[in-house]
C-alpha cells in the first residue's frame, strides 16, 4: 500500500521491500532509511537500470551514495 497510516492518509514510514537479482548489486542487505524521501529509492532503481540521473522528484541522493 502507498499509505503509511490509513486513518490519516499519509505516506510517511512506509514499509518497503525491494527484491532484485544481480543487477541490484547487493544481496542480503537490510537498510533502514528513516526520514528519507521515497524518491531516493526511485533514483537508486533508475541508476540500477542504467539511467544516468542525478535527481528524481524530491530526492536528496541515491540510497547507496
Amino acid at each position: 500500500s502507498g499509505i503509511g497510516d490509513g486513518n490519516r492518509h499519509n505516506h510517511d514510514r512506509l514499509p518497503i521491500l525491494l527484491a532484485g537479482g544481480p543487477a541490484a548489486g547487493r544481496h542480503g542487505h537490510l537498510r533502514l532509511a528513516r526520514e528519507t524521501p521515497l524518491a531516493n529509492l526511485y533514483l537508486s532503481a533508475l541508476r540500477w537500470a542504467g539511467v544516468r540521473a542525478n535527481r528524481f522528484a524530491d530526492s536528496t541522493g541515491s540510497l547507496f551514495d
